[in-house]
């Protein structure tokens, strides 16, 4: 885990509303009136609209619907299927690889692989083994368990183990496997992700490359089913705020082209 994962992980916009509501009560209680209420009131209603109502939803909603199912061709070169599904701690705990809340990305996979019989399968993550790790505590590691299982011939499958971020995934890969003009190539990604998986595959150089949305989780449509799942609903929160910053920041610091890319040529 880097840093800056890190660093979201116990600063995220839903730890800091939290906070923000702790913060308030603490002050109240000590007698800074002004400032507890301030901080009380922006951290309750902050966890009322994202927490108790579903307006998470509708944050994550354009990321995902940004870029639809699409038409697959008759002939596709290679499969890039991106980490973020494995569950590092857990696979080392119990002694067999898991995958968690993006798990969906690798049944995606195993369908365009099995649609696909020879085409190569990319899995683009980080390193199998980092010191002091044991050989189920890389995303690689436990990947490189877990496709065999699912059915995927192990001489199709090519890792890329070096990669830190998606722009790294986007750059490594495409030196990795070289793809040639007129080829396809399909990413593999949650649907969350695909417009920052996409910015950095086109920044990247990738002559070609189709998006595969998978593990969807926002329904605005249906937002009154989401009311009172607090912790999905922040859990929601966090994943569409990180992309939509995510996006940001790649763009500010010149790792990608577009801000939102969409369907078609850039």
């Amino acid at each position: 885990m880097t840093l800056r994962y890190l660093l979201w992980t116990l600063a995220g916009p839903s730890q800091l509303l939290l906070l923000a509501l702790a913060s308030g009560a603490i002050f109240l209680w000590i007698g800074w009136r002004r400032t507890g209420r301030w901080l009380a009131g922006l951290g309750l209603a902050g966890l009322l609209a994202f927490g108790v109502l579903p307006a998470a939803a509708y944050l994550a909603a354009p990321l995902e619907r940004r870029f639809p199912q699409p038409d697959l061709p008759a002939h596709v070169d290679g499969i890039v299927l991106l980490a973020g599904a494995e569950r590092t701690g857990l696979s080392q705990y119990s002694g067999t690889p898991q995958v968690g809340q993006h798990s969906l990305r690798y049944f995606a996979a195993l369908e365009l692989a099995r649609r696909y019989p020879d085409a190569a399968v990319v899995y683009s993550g980080g390193p199998f083994v980092e010191p002091g790790k044991g050989p189920l505590e890389t995303q690689t590691a436990i990947a490189a368990a877990l496709l065999p299982r699912l059915g995927i011939d192990p001489d199709r499958i090519v890792f890329e183990a070096g990669s830190r971020d998606t722009c790294d995934n986007a750059a490594r890969t495409r030196a990795l496997v070289r793809p040639r003009p007129g080829q396809h190539w399909v990413v593999v990604t949650s649907a969350m992700h695909v417009p920052r998986a996409m910015a950095c595959f086109r920044a990247a150089g990738w002559p070609e490359v189709i998006a595969q949305p998978a593990d969807y989780q926002a329904m605005p449509r249906f937002a009154a089913a989401g009311a009172f799942r607090i912790v999905a609903n922040l859990q929601l929160l966090d994943l569409a705020t990180h992309e939509w910053l995510g996006l940001a920041y790649y763009r500010i610091a010149g790792r990608t082209r577009e801000l939102f890319p969409g369907p078609g040529k850039p």
